[in-house]
């Protein structure tokens, strides 16, 4: 894994449909240009996230959703994945500390990351990266709380944005109702 300049980024986001949403200054998210375009919002019971208008709600229960983030994941395994933080690295880096302590390949990421905590700028993952993803995508759906600390999730070859939720919720974008149908199979099984 590797810290890339968010320039880098942004014309693969562009081919993808994809725009940058800054309500804030604390907050930037991704999301599909054309909002008529597939969304799922998975939701655990009792969850405080807000899904996306239009988006198909899917509840999974809190036991079951990290499992469900795996599949989803592993039916991305072929591609590049690029994480951007919704706030800064560093809310991030801090909430997951302690969960992925005993994760060398994450400190070495966390190691190498001391001048990106205060940026925006994506974090690259290649395929053989795709189980540390895994496992920081779980540690931040169990340990954040606080909308700073959400990630999305794009990959090069699909357009998609998964959005993991402080509090219990994944958004999900499509580019196209094909890319919709292979991650929705994950989610069902």
């Amino acid at each position: 894994m590797e810290f890339i300049k968010v320039d880098e980024a942004n014309e693969l986001l562009s081919q993808h449909g994809i725009e940058r949403q800054s309500p804030d200054d604390d907050h930037t998210f991704l999301r599909m240009v054309d909002e008529s375009l597939p969304q799922r919002h998975l939701s655990v019971p009792n969850g405080e996230t807000e899904p996306l208008a239009g988006a198909e709600v899917i509840e999974i229960s809190a036991e079951r959703m990290p499992e469900v983030i795996d599949d989803i994941l592993h039916k991305l395994h072929h591609n590049q994945i690029i994480l951007f933080p919704v706030g800064r690295w560093r809310s991030i880096f801090d909430v997951v500390a302690f969960s992925l302590a005993g994760n060398e390949e994450w400190q070495q990421v966390d190691a190498a990351a001391t001048v990106e905590l205060n940026t925006r700028d994506p974090l690259l993952s290649e395929a053989g990266d795709l189980h540390l993803v895994c496992d920081l995508v779980k540690a931040l759906f169990h340990d954040s709380e606080s909308p700073d600390q959400g990630l999305i999730l794009i990959t090069a070859g699909l357009p998609l944005v998964m959005e993991i939720v402080p509090n219990g919720g994944v958004r999900l974008s499509f580019g196209n109702e094909a890319v919709a149908e292979e991650i929705s199979e994950a989610i069902t099984t």
